[in-house]
């Protein structure tokens, strides 16, 4: 009697024959036992036939005369697979350990769940998607797109609506119940509309960090005209999606509002999550900072995208980009523990991310936080503010000031906060951080009385 297979990865492939060798040879590598991995050539024009003939046994390759698509391509490989789940996975990809034992565990966990995805990094250790959330323009968007790999949020176990195709599990019965792919939808939009038809049938969708991959987004099918399929997208779903990305946020604490007894109320942003524009076309400083920062990390994480997906399809191997945000943190907080004394408190600069305070016999606090603790969401609005902080927290007993690299923008947006602590503090530079003496406090504030 032959074993059932417990799982079938379909990787469609569509020329860029070097990527999809990459992939395949990580996904062997890990492959647990019970599964397979099938491969639907979908009318390659490359050198991808004669490679995937190179690995034999390994694989089950099925080969499209005519290009179908990804939707097609998909379709084809499901037709073909003998597994109770499906996975999809672009050739696009790299493949951390346990990843495909992750997907597994979560279906497992949840019977209920007819969809599970992945968290996908970018090239330099940016989450490129940690499941999809719809905004209020009814559109998918892809959550946390650009956040720290590290920061929580995107490291949050969740029910979503959908998540991408790039990396997906689908049980076979329910993929089947709904017709699979929609095939009306070409290489877009089509991962969203399988989840979105599979919760209208009453199945859930989830979401786990624990599965990881590493995503050279758009590499294989390339950024062609897809406003057919959002045409499709729009005409059946835009009106009638629950547009949940707010709430998400909120549960996330990257938003939050407080209701005093009259208006205007006071909504507090993480600044990773949004910049803030009055609807009277004023605005600070700091915020065109902020978004010109981010069009610049982003133009920079889609060049470096395109770099390792060219060097991929040539076979050369390329260690990951030294902006691993978690080998980031680890070494700020190690020179917190080499520099100050147990029991210090220090303030830490940050955008709200716990992981920056967890400093061992250290006392860590965000700065600039609420009155409650927590992160205070937002940056200063200007130096005056900004000092007028610092000298609170010193008034109570902050003892140091940690500045990591990430932030060193701060010593030369706020001018003034620098030469504050010129005059005021002993500040020592290290290759993670700066690490400001305060000193107590040289005048009583009302917070001190």
């Amino acid at each position: 009697m032959t074993a059932a297979i417990r799982a079938s990865v379909v990787v469609p492939v569509h020329g860029r024959a070097g990527l999809t060798e990459r992939c395949l040879r990580l996904l062997l590598a890990d492959l647990p036992a019970g599964c397979e991995a099938i491969v639907v050539d979908d009318a390659s024009e490359d050198r991808t036939p004669r490679m995937l003939d190179g690995f034999g046994e390994a694989i089950r390759a099925l080969r499209l005369e005519r290009n179908a698509g990804f939707a097609g391509a998909c379709n084809a490989g499901a037709a073909l697979a003998r597994g109770e789940h499906l996975v999809f996975l672009n050739n696009d990809t790299e493949p951390q350990s346990g990843w495909l034992a992750a997907l597994l565990d979560c279906a497992e966990a949840h019977p209920e769940a007819a969809v599970v995805g992945a968290k996908l990094l970018h090239p330099v250790g940016t989450v490129q998607h940690a499941g999809v959330v719809f905004g209020q323009d009814g559109y998918p968007h892809n959550l946390y797109a650009g956040f720290p790999a590290g920061h929580p949020a995107p490291n949050r176990k969740r029910r979503l609506q959908a998540v991408t195709g790039a990396c997906m599990l689908v049980r076979r019965e329910a993929f089947e119940r709904v017709g699979g792919f929609d095939e009306g939808f070409l290489n877009s939009m089509e991962d969203v509309d399988l989840c979105l038809r599979l919760g209208e049938a009453g199945r859930e969708v989830r979401y786990t960090p624990a599965a990881v991959v590493t995503h050279l987004e758009s590499a294989t099918r390339g950024t062609g005209d897809f406003e057919p399929s959002v045409a499709r997208y729009r005409e059946r779903w835009r009106a009638r999606v629950y547009r949940d990305d707010l709430e998400i946020y909120a549960a996330d604490g990257l938003i939050e509002v407080e209701y005093p007894s009259a208006h205007p109320l006071r909504i507090s942003v993480s600044p990773l999550l949004a910049s803030v524009e009055r609807s009277d076309g004023h605005e600070g400083e700091l915020e065109p900072l902020l978004r010109a920062q981010g069009r610049r990390s982003a133009d920079l994480g889609r060049e470096l995208t395109r770099l390792s997906a060219e060097l991929a399809d040539r076979g050369i191997e390329v260690e990951p980009a030294a902006l691993d945000y978690e080998r980031v943190v680890a070494a700020v907080r190690e020179q917190v523990e080499r520099t100050l004394p147990e029991g210090a408190r220090a303030l830490v600069v940050s955008r709200g991310d716990a992981e920056l305070l967890r400093a061992r016999g250290r006392e860590c606090l965000h700065f600039p936080r609420g009155a409650d603790g927590r992160y205070l969401g937002r940056h200063p609005a200007d130096e005056e503010e900004a000092i007028a902080l610092l000298e609170a927290e010193r008034a109570v007993g902050a003892e140091y000031l940690v500045v990591p690299a990430a932030e060193a923008w701060w010593l030369e947006h706020y001018r003034g906060l620098a030469a504050h602590l010129a005059d005021r503090a002993s500040g020592e530079r290290h290759e993670s951080c700066a690490i400001y003496a305060l000193g107590p406090s040289p005048v009583p504030t009302e917070a001190s009385r």
